[in-house]
């Protein structure tokens, strides 16, 4: 053999070498020719992929009572200008009455009259805002009916001695006329700032009776506040001032007839108002059946919406 072959022949061997060393590596060897990691080694697990925790559902009634309470008004809230009472957990409250104010089913304080109800939430829903204190709310509604009423004359000053509450009352029926016609006397002032006033959670009456000394027929609201005090608001009285102001430049200041204790006002402007039916007398009856569990749904009337005044004419507080 030549040198040449033999050279040839370690060549080879040298590769043959190296080829069955590397198939021994790989593992290519053991028996089967199946390639695999060896069964005696232990292979760690690929970590699984963590699934994200789903974020609670929001409870839209939880949610809704909580946006009550940050709005809420003395325990009142309003649903599109109509006028709720909330409990302490923002829920509505449901077929009950504070003071004259009734609450029925849906929650939404109701006067009897569907009509009404809505007129009196669409302007307390244009005219007012959620950043408006109560009283400031109050004021805007006196306005409201103070420049939105024209003053037409009617001959109904009968209404000064027939009551304006209760199942016989004038005060609904009047309301309703003045919230649609934007024209009336001082009776339909009177009528809707009191609906108005009720949309916002106040114990108003609408009155009749007579003022100054001259006793003229008239008509005016009375609220009574928390505490039983009487305030005189008359939005007809500062509309004929204002329009007089403006038809004939006669007088630079006017009076504010607004919110006023009746005491202050006489003093101020030199009228009297003494009522010829007592505007609390049917309601006061009605919380009086309630609070005995005459009516359904029963619930007592705060003591300050139904004050004792008698049917005879007396002073105005």
């Amino acid at each position: 053999m030549g040198k040449t072959q033999k050279s040839k022949i370690f060549v080879l061997a040298k590769a043959m070498s190296v080829l069955l060393l590397a198939v021994l590596l790989c593992g290519c060897g053991r028996e089967g020719g199946a390639a695999g990691p060896d069964p005696t080694v232990a292979v760690a697990a690929a970590p699984a992929e963590l699934t994200p925790t789903p974020a609670p559902t929001p409870d839209p009634d939880a949610l809704l009572r909580e946006q009550r309470l940050k709005e809420a008004q003395d325990g009142f809230w309003w649903d599109r200008g109509y006028l709720c009472a909330i409990n302490a957990d923002g829920s509505l409250k449901h077929d009950t009455y504070i003071g004259v104010l009734h609450f029925g089913e849906d929650g939404h304080y109701t006067s009897g009259d569907e009509k009404l109800d809505k007129l009196v939430a669409d302007v307390i829903a244009k005219n007012t805002d959620s950043g408006m204190t109560r009283m400031e709310k109050l004021r805007a509604m006196y306005e409201y009916t103070r420049d939105n009423i024209k003053y037409v004359g009617f001959p109904n000053h009968e209404l000064s001695i027939e009551p304006a509450h209760g199942p016989e009352g004038w005060m609904v029926e009047i309301a309703t006329k003045a919230l649609e016609e934007q024209a009336g006397n001082c009776y339909y002032f009177a009528a809707e700032f009191a609906a108005l006033a009720r949309g916002l959670g106040y114990q108003a009456y609408a009155t009749g009776g007579v003022m100054s000394a001259m006793e003229d027929p008239h008509g005016w609201v009375r609220i009574v506040d928390e505490n039983g005090d009487i305030w005189t608001c008359d939005p007809e009285m500062e509309y004929r001032l204002l329009d007089w102001q403006e038809r004939t430049g006669g007088q630079e200041e006017v009076d504010d007839y607004f919110y006023r204790n009746q005491e202050e006002l006489s003093l101020d402007t030199g009228l009297a108002y003494s009522q010829q039916v007592d505007p609390f007398k049917a309601e006061k009856e009605e919380a009086e059946k309630r609070a005995a569990g005459q009516t359904a749904p029963a619930a007592a009337a705060v003591p300050s919406a139904t004050p004792e005044a008698s049917a005879e004419t007396v002073p105005a507080a």
